[in-house]
């Protein structure tokens, strides 16, 4: 499932139709990559966090911190942090609440 799409993005950021097709394609996809990594989706998708994804892909257009690539089967690692606080409480409200493990001896 995917939480933005290359016109949902163009319609929060004008200033990026600016990129070449694939680089937008490119940006979403990380973007999307992204967040669905960080947060639980919820069914339907609130507005507020696919604005937090626009913000991130806007960032990651700008700014793309490429730390690894493999050759073979294509696998490419972003390095990303948000410092915007407006998109860390975004996605801190939809975070995967992670619980305690329980260890068994």
């Amino acid at each position: 499932m995917t939480i933005l799409s290359n016109e949902q993005l163009l319609a929060h950021f004008p200033e990026l139709a600016s990129l070449s097709p694939d680089k937008l394609s490119s940006v979403v996809l990380n973007a999307n990559i992204y967040v669905l990594g960080q947060v639980n989706l919820p069914d339907p998708v609130p507005e507020e966090l696919r604005l937090a994804t626009a913000m991130v892909a806007k960032d990651m257009a700008q700014e793309k911190r490429v730390t690894s690539v493999k050759q073979g089967d294509y696998q490419e690692s972003i390095s990303y942090s948000s410092n915007d606080p407006k998109v860390q409480d975004i996605l801190l409200k939809y975070s995967k609440k992670r619980g305690q493990k329980l260890w068994m001896i």
